[in-house]
């Protein structure tokens, strides 16, 4: 009998995650390495889609930072070592800064910004099986790092992770009418550093045991 996850075969999955040190140890689930930051993931899941016309869904895994309590408005959805799925991601800082605020592509009618749904099926099904909530995602090019940075990501996307794929993979699977699921641990706080209460290990053990739950027979 085939194994299923979310109406799909679990051999029919492209997994795939940022920076080698994510993935390493799930090699033998077949997972990729599609590089940090917008424009390696977008041109690698082009590149892997092309080539593997038997794909019927992708799973994007991997580390963020999640938003802390002083720069938001409501309680954060996730503490540091948590799980969470993306329900839906956002370009935050593709655009323009003008001196009446941030203009993104979207607003300038270039592009498409988002947000970028994932697979509800998918995510449903994966919230009950991890029991982890579904969360905002932001997808960046420079990290918020410092406080005046996070806060201003904040106020403008309403987000409660931060990444630097998250968006990019959902555009280029939206292009190939591919379902994406969008899963995260929680490795840091956003803002100044030295309070982001930092422990990148216990996330990729967190996030690693989240897909073998998910994509093991």
């Amino acid at each position: 009998m085939t194994a299923m996850f979310g109406g799909v075969a679990l051999s029919d999955f492209l997994i795939v995650h940022a920076a080698p040190i994510e993935g390493h140890g799930l090699e033998d689930l077949g997972a990729q390495a599609i590089g940090v930051g917008k424009v390696s993931a977008a041109v690698h899941m082009a590149d892997l889609l092309r080539s593997r016309a038997h794909v019927r869904a992708v799973l994007l895994f991997g580390v963020a930072g999640a938003f802390p309590q002083r720069h938001r408005e409501r309680d954060p959805a996730v503490a540091v070592g948590d799980l969470a799925l993306v329900s839906h991601d956002v370009l935050g800082d593709d655009g323009v800064e003008t001196p009446d605020g941030f203009l993104d592509l979207g607003a300038m009618q270039l592009s498409d910004c988002g947000p970028f749904p994932m697979d509800p099926r998918l995510a449903k099904a994966a919230a009950e099986r991890l029991s982890a909530p579904l969360v905002h995602g932001v997808t960046v090019s420079s990290c918020s790092g410092t406080d005046a940075s996070s806060q201003r990501m904040s106020a403008r996307c309403a987000a409660d992770v931060e990444s630097m794929e998250g968006a990019a993979v959902a555009f280029v699977c939206r292009k190939f009418e591919v379902p994406m699921l969008h899963l995260r641990a929680i490795s840091n706080w956003t803002g100044d550093r030295d309070r982001g209460e930092w422990n990148l290990g216990a996330a990729i053990e967190v996030v690693q045991a989240a897909v073998r739950s998910l994509m093991q027979p």
